[in-house]
């Protein structure tokens, strides 16, 4: 499939929201379903489904294949394109906002929700450098449990922010997890790939 030359930010969905709601917004721009996969969290293959229009622009249903949480974007030719579409799928869809999500976090207690947060605010992140999420995803790579820290590593990786380098390098060296400190090197190596450091 060829990459479009545009394409949304990821737009997560609350937990109410499924592939169904999505497949009805298709419906709605009367796009026909051109992809499909399943999710498979053993091969760290990703779910997704994908809805066509004729005219080039695209609506990407997504399951994690580690989180398990839902998110959309769109693609297309350009943003004027899209945008139109875009926010008709915000409207109908109701994603999490950011402040949403940082509100959510800053009074979660349950170990569970925190850990589940940390990944939304992963996925949610702008691709711009987001001063609030680094600051959230940080306190989870520092927090003492390291299920939290686990989510802490997927949420920055999933940022792409090399700002994380430091933090994700030092459950590396420092976790007295031998799982944990492997996750993290991997993470460090990936980040190194992309931004050409070591």
């Amino acid at each position: 499939m060829i990459e479009p030359a545009y394409r949304t930010q990821r737009y997560v969905l609350r937990p109410e929201k499924h592939w169904d709601d999505v497949a009805a917004l298709a419906d709605r721009f009367g796009w026909p379903l051109a992809y499909e996969t399943a999710r498979n969290k053993n091969e760290g293959l990703d779910g997704q489904m994908i809805w066509q229009s004729p005219a080039g622009v695209s609506l990407h249903y997504v399951v994690d294949a580690t989180s398990g949480i839902g998110y959309i974007t769109l693609a297309g030719p350009d943003q004027e394109t899209v945008e139109g579409f875009t926010a008709q799928a915000l409207e109908v869809l109701d994603p999490w906002q950011l402040t949403e999500l940082f509100q959510e976090y800053d009074r979660a207690t349950d170990l569970a929700a925190r850990g589940k947060l940390t990944l939304r605010l992963g996925l949610a992140a702008s691709p711009e450098f987001s001063e609030a999420c680094f600051r959230r995803i940080g306190l989870s790579l520092s927090d003492n449990d390291p299920r939290i820290r686990l989510a802490g590593l997927w949420a920055a990786s999933y940022t792409g922010y090399q700002e994380f380098v430091p933090a994700v390098r030092r459950v590396a060296e420092e976790a007295s997890e031998e799982w944990l400190r492997t996750r993290a090197s991997s993470i460090v190596a990936a980040f190194e790939e992309v931004g050409g450091t070591s």
